[in-house]
């Protein structure tokens, strides 16, 4: 199944320091296996993998963390 944008997804596996999750500067926690959120970009480079851009925000909608993941390490929400 491809994942496409807004899709719910979870995070499946962690394979990175947790450090490097938080590119974005916004986490006020780092992802943790298990987590839920919104694949708001698939991010495309020449020569690269994909990467997934995943929000996880509070009821309220403040962002809990905002990172990039590889293919492998989520999965879509439903499974």
């Amino acid at each position: 199944m491809a994942l496409r944008q807004y899709d719910m997804v979870r995070v499946r596996q962690l394979t990175q320091s947790p450090a490097s999750y938080d590119g974005w500067r916004v986490n006020r926690r780092p992802p943790q296996v298990g987590d839920v959120g919104v694949l708001l970009d698939v991010l495309h480079a020449p020569e690269l993998s994909d990467r997934f851009a995943v929000e996880l925000a509070d009821p309220d909608g403040v962002t809990i963390w905002l990172s990039d993941f590889a293919a492998e390490e989520i999965e879509p929400a439903g499974t």
